[in-house]
């Protein structure tokens, strides 16, 4: 088994004729734009489900993965707490969310390769169940280390979220909406990590933080129900020239990239026949998938790690360690900073940092999401009708500017010991890049890497976690040591770095896109 090219693998590599009047190709209703992927003429194929039926699949896989990032933070708020029936330092403590924060961007490298082979329904049942066990395990835990054990497997069974999340986007919709429903899925991990120590300090200062993991044991098997009843397997084996709309030559662009790359003579026809016969909703509840006896099960877990070389995954990842990295910072040293003097903050005040989060969370989704669709499509237009993923890229200026502001208000408020107001409100503006930020990033991933988007998913929320684990966790010696100031105004400069390697990337990225796709073989399919 050999390395492919992109366009060997898909001859599109993101730039598409969106816009057009051609009938050969199926539009959005009473518009000029074309649906891409164009559909399959099977009936069971995911884009061809009703509206309803996506968005209730769509909406629990969310709700799961704001479950997930919930379980994960709802503790920090408590950490003062917990350090202190534990015998253990801030440090310590710090690490029910520094090492959970780490497997979870580690546990996609297990769960992305078996969704793959396996299908994503059985996949996403087992991690839901996982997780709920582990909220009872975390509720009953009689020391730290058996706290830490409940977080860290919990963290693990949830991490099928991180990626495969976004993946549905690119299994049930098209192109044209994929900035919006990408900022529902932003969205629901952001408001998960700002709920959790919102509603979380509420319950610890109120009835302890067992009390906390009960709830949450609640919410996720009700989850799991819905999991269970409103999930059915979104993969589809769709044919590659599927991916592909039309381009700007008289011709479709299947048939004419394909003489240009010297494969005219390879049949554009689905993969597989058609089925004639819709599948039953009672079928569709069945656990488990149809194999992909096609793949190499070790080579899934392998092939992932050549594609950070391409400019879209590595550029996507690094944007989005760099607000991540701070965010899950603030969380593990908020307690210490806000509930000691001249604050002296309770757990459910403490965890009042959740609303500017959410605020901040829904703007950012809005900056990187719905407002990306809208330029894109305008963009579209004024380009003869043919999208270019980097057209995206433009509206960063917005989430990076107002995050840069942000870690330098966080930072030089906690030192200086100044209102609350000011470190609320930084949180606030840090929160509008977590959304904004690696929401452009992530579709910027799927626009241009649509063949092997869940394997360039897996790498970017795999590797910002690990990148956000080493953020955090060398960051809390780093700010002890030089103050807050130092430390966050270091952070805000990696991060506005990272952020402007969206200007070449901007001028010269469809450029390198087209030389990347064509001539690296990284893709070992």
């Amino acid at each position: 088994m050999g390395f492919k090219t992109l366009n060997e693998v898909d001859i599109a590599d993101g730039t598409v004729q969106l816009i057009t009047s051609d009938q050969r190709y199926q539009h959005l209703a009473k518009s000029g734009v074309v649906l891409v992927p164009q559909p399959s003429e099977d009936p069971n194929d995911p884009l061809k489900w009703p509206q309803w039926k996506k968005m209730l699949a769509f909406g629990t896989t969310c709700t799961f993965t704001f479950l997930t990032t919930w379980y994960v933070g709802s503790l920090a708020p408590g950490f003062p707490i917990i350090a202190a029936q534990f015998d253990v330092d801030e440090q310590k403590a710090s690490g029910l969310l520094n090492w959970t924060t780490l497997t979870l961007g580690l546990a996609n490298f297990f769960w992305v390769p078996n969704a793959i082979y396996f299908g994503k329904r059985p996949v996403f049942l087992l991690s839901c169940l996982m997780l709920f066990i582990c909220s009872l395990w975390g509720a009953v835990a009689n020391s730290y280390n058996s706290l830490l054990g409940s977080q860290i497997v919990g963290a693990f069974a949830g991490g099928t979220t991180e990626a495969l999340g976004a993946a549905i986007v690119n299994d049930l919709f098209f192109l044209h909406e994929r900035g919006t429903k990408m900022g529902f899925y932003t969205v629901s991990i952001s408001w998960g990590s700002s709920f959790g120590p919102l509603v979380g300090g509420f319950i610890i200062d109120g009835l302890g933080w067992r009390w906390q993991r009960w709830i949450t044991a609640i919410l996720v098997g009700a989850n799991l129900g819905m999991v269970i009843f409103f999930v059915p397997e979104t993969r589809f084996f769709r044919e590659r020239c599927r991916a592909v709309a039309l381009g700007p030559t008289d011709e479709p662009a299947d048939v004419a990239n394909a003489e240009s790359r010297g494969l005219k003579d390879e049949p554009i026809q689905d993969s597989e026949k058609a089925s004639k016969t819709r599948r039953t909703a009672l079928k569709g509840l069945i656990p488990w998938s149809k194999i992909d006896h096609n793949a190499s099960y070790l080579n899934l877990f392998l092939r992932p790690f050549p594609l950070v070389c391409y400019p879209a995954c590595a550029f996507a990842a690094l944007t989005y360690s760099g607000v991540l990295g701070p965010l899950v910072l603030f969380h593990s040293i908020s307690g210490f900073v806000l509930g000691t003097p001249p604050y002296n903050f309770s757990s459910a005040a403490i965890g009042l940092v959740g609303i500017p989060g959410l605020i901040g969370n829904f703007i950012g989704a809005i900056l990187g999401g719905y407002l990306t669709d809208i330029w894109a499509e305008r963009q579209a237009r004024r380009n003869n009708g043919v999208f270019e993923p980097e057209s995206r890229l433009a509206l960063l200026v917005f989430p990076t500017a107002i995050t840069f502001t942000g870690l330098l208000m966080i930072g030089f408020a906690c030192e200086q010991k100044l209102h609350w107001a000011v470190i609320y409100v930084g949180f606030g503006f840090l929160s509008v890049g977590l959304t904004g930020t690696a929401n452009i990033g992530m579709t910027y991933v799927m626009d241009s890497c649509f063949a092997i988007a869940p394997e360039c998913l897996l790498l970017v929320n795999g590797l910002k976690n690990v990148v956000a684990f080493g953020f955090a966790y060398g960051a809390i010696p780093w700010s002890e040591s030089q103050g807050y100031t130092k430390c966050f105004g270091g952070l805000a400069a990696i991060f506005l770095f990272v952020s402007l390697l969206a200007v070449p990337l901007h001028i010269w990225g469809a450029r390198i896109r087209h030389h990347t796709a064509d001539k690296w073989a990284l893709i070992s399919w």
